[in-house]
């Protein structure tokens, strides 16, 4: 009687059959923290094809979206598309080269809203998140496959509290019923001091008049609520303790304030940069947010495909940024903690598919 033999993952992932599908990183090897993987997730030796096809490379080009001069408010349509073979294409990215996005299964019902502030009216930069939401920008575009006439990017100036309003309006005005939305924040938040409610800070928004200049997350997560998407994944890499980085306080206010937790709509999935009474900081190089980074390159990369069956759920991701992103962090002697939340409509985040199609 044969016996079928099990094996960690770790250890398929080690032998000479599998090298050639591991995926590049765009992180030097001396800064990628060890790859975390469940202790119940194992792959059945017996169950694996003797064939192994090598991976897949796209090269798809990078595009930078900042225009000499103009409107920095833009519909993503109103960009030259640089991707490789020009329209939306189809699956079919493996690993990343030189850095490079590859393109996984195009998402023709999916619309994405995407806001970057680095540079406020009233408040002390957020540094970095202008770059964070142009290359979460390019992400959409390449990787997720949203078509550009679908994507909407509002950049510092262009990022006012009306702006941001008018977007949300569209948005509930065109996703289509059973479509998906993308909603990407990267900028500063805010606590109300007594109440603890969150609130993003608008390009005009003020720390001293929060209820009057900034938007409560509770409403941001229910004005997605209202369009008809099946479901929304909600990103921000932003803090709301008022402890520094991404969090900003009204002078005089006490540093770190009891933050009200902010549950998310039936159908709103959120996955933030830190949780609680943490700060959200950035990344080592300078480059843009910590959280932005890990999550770029997860799904960008392709790396967030743990299991390697060509797909990235919800769980996965947010299992492959959360070590790193706390390794990370410690590194610079802070605690930063990404946080998920589940809706309660929404499937199990191991069932909540972000991007699909990865070559192997």
């Amino acid at each position: 009687m044969s016996r079928r033999i099990v094996l960690p993952l770790a250890a398929l992932l080690l032998t000479p059959a599998c090298k050639q599908q591991q995926i590049a990183t765009a992180t030097p090897i001396d800064e990628l923290p060890p790859l975390i993987i469940p202790s119940e997730l194992r792959v059945d030796a017996g169950s694996m094809g003797s064939g192994g096809s090598e991976t897949q490379l796209a090269n798809n080009d990078h595009r930078d979206d900042r225009g000499s001069g103009g409107s920095d408010w833009r519909s993503a349509a109103d960009q030259p598309s640089q991707r490789n073979g020009g329209g939306g294409g189809g699956g079919g990215g493996g690993k990343a080269s030189g850095g490079a996005m590859v393109s996984a299964s195009p998402q023709p019902t999916a619309y994405a809203l995407i806001v970057g502030i680095e540079k406020y009216r009233d408040v002390t930069p957020a540094g970095g998140a202008r770059t964070d939401a142009e290359k979460f920008a390019e992400l959409a575009r390449v990787t997720l496959g949203v078509p550009e006439d679908n994507i909407k990017v509002l950049l510092d100036d262009r990022a006012s509290r009306t702006d941001i309003a008018k977007q949300m309006r569209w948005l509930q005005a065109n996703v289509p019923s059973g479509g998906r939305v993308y909603f990407y924040f990267s900028g500063h938040g805010a606590p109300e001091p007594t109440s603890g409610v969150s609130y993003i800070v608008p390009f005009d928004g003020d720390p001293q008049y929060l209820k009057d200049t900034a938007i409560p997350m509770t409403e941001v997560l229910g004005d997605l609520e209202k369009t008809k998407a099946k479901d929304v994944l909600a990103l921000a890499d932003s803090c709301f303790s008022g402890a520094g980085g991404r969090s900003v306080l009204a002078p005089g206010t006490r540093p770190l304030v009891r933050v009200e937790d902010v549950k998310p709509q039936t159908r709103v999935a959120m996955l933030s940069a830190s949780s609680g009474a943490e700060i959200s900081g950035p990344a080592a190089d300078g480059s843009g947010g910590l959280f932005s980074k890990y999550l770029i390159e997860a799904i960008g990369s392709g790396q967030g495909d743990i299991n390697g069956d060509g797909q990235i759920s919800l769980k996965e991701l947010a299992e492959w940024i959360g070590p790193r992103v706390k390794r990370e962090a410690k590194k610079a002697n802070r605690e930063q903690t990404p946080h998920l939340t589940l809706g309660k409509k929404l499937s199990a985040a191991d069932e909540f598919i972000v991007s699909w199609g990865y070559s192997r």
